[in-house]
């Protein structure tokens, strides 16, 4: 919820319920009343609307913090005094009645004490945020033998219903509640729990409105003035107040950038957005571009030519709230394999970026086992590689602009079907948080499954029409029935499915032949210095394509490529090892002789 609707609930419940937990957002700051505050000013200014006259505040590394007059520390240390502990260089000076009571231990006697004064008006607020201390967001064992005791001390508290209309109350700040005992929240009626989440729409426009002259931009003198100030607000979504902040200063830094500009480059360390630097031209050659790579697939590129257009124009899922959130495109590439689908991802990859190994795939037959899902976001806090992060989000925070492939992603689905909430979230938010608690975007990918679904079943009767309904209703069926995860696909969207056709044309497998050699040639000229070239194509495309299985796809193609070709002509380079200095500026042909392939060298 809201902070405004947070702290509402807050001093609603405060001393009704004798213990509050206060998740979330809790490390950010908070425009209250036209006054930023962090989150301990923010609650001490929410109790005192409530009534609450002693306010105190607790955390490990500061000990008691407040006016601590109308309570009693210990009982027998006078709290005037405290311990001296020896921090090396650090001058830390000798802690009074604020600054005591750092032990856990001492700091739950003095609540206790505190909580069995039933007219007391004391609110103590306890920071157990987690960067305070330990790591992973794991509580020390002690802490949470404490806070255990916490809970119990609540959960056994006889409740009130003569006298004051409010008691003493204790609120706990986590970065998560999670991190803290669940005996201490889970069906305990002394404690609720409030989730403080990111700034909505309202408070980040009153945010920018409060810090908008602290903006250094190229295209706007004052932000508010803008035309565009609701699409700069919408452009801030899931960003904390401080980030909103930070962004700012960043423009101190970085005159003479426009809005956009500044957005990229606070948020992926990149001034300039791949998307907006397509050529327009180039996206009109789009599918005379990729069909040089793919063959015989003109319905596939065909759809996502439009996708790729409706992102190039910004119209992508204009229809929803969370359009700008949202990856650029989604797909569902279903068909026999060795088609091109893989090889297609690849292909947008170089379009739309520049590098093929834009492409990050992810070959989902390494995510079947229970569990294995964690390799995506990163293994939980307190187990082996949990300060390495997760592969997938780690990938797209390098990679922010990129086409991210999930690989046959069936054969991962039925055995961990944990693996899909993942999905569910990347497609519904256009962002995923790791178990180190690091977001990550994905509102500049493009999102690609790829399944060999009906592979098996649906027979190349030569009507493409027909094969790509056949495999549309099984990839519906394997959802809806056999996953039971109907939801999955309908984020996708039933018109992201795209049909693969089977390489049932001859000269389809040709031109596939065709392209993969062209490689082969620029690698053996930029090595060796020779130009490789075919005698007789024909009979050398025919040699090549006889040993291949049409209903393998391209795939086989490649790999009798490499059984001919790339054999034969290792052989015959090695066998000619002291000669090739010679051979620069040569010719080498290749043809169809009695034994196979045959080479000779022209100069």
């Amino acid at each position: 919820m809201s902070i405004t609707n947070a702290l509402n609930r807050i001093r609603r419940e405060a001393g009704i319920k004798r213990g509050i937990v206060v998740e979330g957002n809790v490390s950010d700051v908070y425009l209250v009343d036209r006054n930023l505050l962090g989150i301990k000013d923010c609650l001490r200014s929410c109790l005192e609307s409530a009534g609450y006259t002693d306010i105190v505040t607790w955390d490990r590394v500061s000990g008691i913090e407040g006016d601590t007059r109308s309570i009693r520390l210990t009982e027998d240390v006078d709290p005037g005094e405290g311990d001296e502990y020896d921090l090396g260089d650090l001058d830390i000076p000798k802690a009074g009645a604020s600054g005591s009571c750092t032990d856990p231990g001492d700091m739950f006697a003095m609540l206790n004490r505190t909580m069995s004064e039933q007219d007391s008006r004391t609110a103590i607020i306890l920071d157990w945020t987690e960067y305070l201390f330990s790591t992973g967001g794991q509580l020390d064992p002690v802490d949470r033998q404490w806070l255990t005791l916490i809970g119990k001390a609540l959960r056994d508290s006889v409740p009130r219903y003569r006298g004051v209309e409010r008691g003493p109350v204790v609120l706990i700040v986590a970065g998560k509640s999670s991190m803290l005992p669940v005996s201490l929240y889970s069906g305990n009626p002394e404690v609720s729990t409030v989730t403080i989440t990111r700034p909505d729409m309202e408070e980040r426009r009153a945010m920018l409105k409060k810090i908008s002259t602290g903006f250094f931009l190229r295209d706007v003198d004052d932000i508010v003035d803008s035309p565009r100030f609701e699409d700069y607000v919408d452009m801030l979504n899931d960003f904390t107040n401080r980030e909103i902040i930070q962004m700012a200063n960043m423009s101190r830094t970085e005159p003479g950038l426009t809005f956009d500009k500044l957005y990229y480059l606070f948020r992926y360390g990149e001034k300039e957005n791949p998307w907006e630097k397509l050529d327009p031209d180039k996206v009109r050659r789009m599918k005379r571009i990729l069909s040089e790579r793919v063959i015989g697939q003109d319905q596939a590129i065909d759809h996502v030519y439009d996708t790729i257009v409706k992102a190039f124009m910004g119209i992508t899922g204009m229809h929803k709230s969370s359009s700008r959130s949202m990856p650029k495109g989604v797909f569902f590439f279903v068909g026999p394999t060795g088609v091109g689908k893989t090889e297609l991802s690849k292909a947008l990859a170089k379009f739309l970026f520049g590098d093929e190994s834009a492409c990050i795939r992810f070959d989902m037959s390494e995510y079947t086992q229970e569990n294995s899902d964690q390799k995506l976001i990163g293994a939980p806090p307190g187990y082996v590689g949990f300060e390495e992060g997760g592969q997938l989000t780690n990938a797209i925070r390098e990679r922010p602009f990129s086409v991210v492939l999930f690989d046959e992603i069936e054969k991962a689905a039925k055995p961990n079907p944990r693996i899909l909430d993942i999905f569910l979230q990347i497609l519904e938010d256009g962002r995923l948080t790791d178990n180190r608690g690091e977001t990550t975007y994905f509102s500049d990918t493009v999102i690609i499954f790829t399944s060999n679904l009906g592979a098996a079943q649906v027979v190349d009767t030569g009507d493409n029409e027909r094969t790509a309904r056949e495999f549309v209703e099984i990839v519906k069926d394997y959802f809806d029935n056999e996953l039971k995860r109907p939801e999955i696909l309908g984020r996708i969207g039933y018109g992201n499915i795209v049909p693969f056709n089977f390489i049932n044309d001859p000269g389809f497998a040709e031109s596939i032949l065709k392209s993969k050699i062209k490689p082969v040639q620029d690698a053996v000229r930029e090595k060796y210095g020779i130009e490789l070239r075919i005698r007789n194509e024909h009979s050398f495309y025919e040699y090549i394509l006889s040993s291949t299985d049409a209903a393998k796809g391209g795939r086989d193609i490649l790999n009798a490529l490499d059984a001919h070709l790339l054999t034969s002509l290792a052989q015959y380079l090695f066998l000619n090892y002291d000669d090739l200095d010679r051979f620069r500026g040569s010719t080498l042909t290749v043809h169809v002789g009695q034994a196979g392939l045959e080479f000779d060298v022209e100069r």
